[in-house]
């Protein structure tokens, strides 16, 4: 009797220990970690704008690509190596001068280790990226700032965590030049993650003071000879559908807009007015959001053209036709083309 005790003591302690490993690793899974907000990143409209303070990248000759890849949505161990080859076939294939990334590139509670791994695939490519937050992204362990601290230790990286008190993390800019002379502008944006209307929880959107420093930032911009420019973020603000509209009224006239609409867009029932103030400061000539994962439109509306991006994984939701990436080829001479990419999944 006595080695059987022992033998059943024995599985007793590896199973014991077993259990304490397992729980210390799910309870680490589980237990927020938060990053801390620079001090020095409070905005006043009082603040003297510092066009020197802005990242600047250059444009060659012929122009600059853009690769915009949006909705990766890390969170499948299994589809890891198959979104890798996604991305690094866009990259590949296309070569762009920059690649930005408009949100949801993580999710889940393993939200650090996954930024961790988008930040070396994309430093491997040894080109200037950029990375905006969707709604997902900081549903995980770590919160924005936590994720904003991995995003700044890359090398090629030009996230900011901008303005701590104006709503969203994230907000920042940066400048393209040619020949050293300014030429366009990126904006990029927070449209921040859920929002409650009418006692309803629904996405996101912007804040007034967000519109507030958009209207500082692009005139500052203007002010130092960035005359146009282009913003980033995720989740469509409400124009996106009077543009589908527009162009449904027109016979969908294809001088006005492309691709398709494959679901409604999910965008917040509140307006806090960015659209309008996009048409008033008259810079801003694209916008490009993800968020609607099977949605790829663009369309010209009121002069500025309104477009999603391509799902670039196949994690979540998505239609096998549909993932891949947007080119936003900003020409020599300023125009602006823009081409979808589609990878076979």
């Amino acid at each position: 009797m006595k080695p059987d005790k022992k033998k059943l003591f024995t599985m007793l302690i590896v199973a014991l220990s077993a259990a304490i490993v397992t729980g210390s690793i799910m309870m680490g899974l589980f237990i927020p970690v938060h990053g801390e907000p620079n001090d020095t990143d409070y905005w006043s409209e009082y603040v003297p704008f510092d066009i020197d303070s802005i990242p600047v990248v250059e444009a060659g000759e012929d122009g600059f690509r853009i690769l915009q890849l949006t909705d990766l949505h890390y969170v499948y161990p299994h589809l890891t190596k198959e979104t890798d080859k996604i991305v690094e076939t866009l990259v590949k294939e296309n070569d762009p001068d920059m690649i930005v990334i408009t949100g949801d590139s993580v999710i889940g509670p393993a939200n650090a280790s996954y930024t961790k791994h988008l930040v070396k695939l994309m430093d491997g490519f040894g080109k200037p990226w950029a990375v905006v937050y969707g709604n997902h992204d900081a549903e995980g362990k770590a919160d924005k700032f936590r994720l904003g601290e991995i995003y700044s230790e890359s090398e090629y990286c030009l996230y900011e965590n901008g303005p701590y008190n104006i709503g969203g993390t994230g907000n920042y800019a940066v400048n393209v030049t040619k020949n050293g002379a300014p030429f366009y502008s990126l904006v990029m944006m927070d449209s921040n993650m859920y929002v409650k209307y009418d006692g309803k929880k629904e996405y996101g959107c912007f804040t007034p003071s967000q519109v507030y420093w958009y209207d500082w930032l692009q005139q500052g911009l203007i002010d130092n000879g960035y005359t146009r420019s282009m913003m980033f973020f995720h989740i469509p603000f409400p124009e996106y559908r009077d543009a589908y509209a527009a162009w449904e009224q027109s016979g969908f006239d294809p001088a006005i807009g492309s691709g398709e609409r494959r679901e409604e867009e999910c965008n917040a029932t509140a307006n806090p007015g960015m659209f309008d103030k996009i048409l008033e400061k008259g810079a801003t000539t694209h916008v490009f959001v993800g968020h609607d994962h099977v949605n790829d439109y663009i369309v010209e509306y009121k002069g500025v053209t309104l477009g999603y991006g391509v799902k670039s994984s196949e994690q979540y939701y998505h239609d096998d036709d549909k993932v891949g990436g947007l080119i936003i080829d900003i020409n020599g001479d300023g125009s602006v083309s823009l081409t979808r990419k589609f990878v076979k999944v």
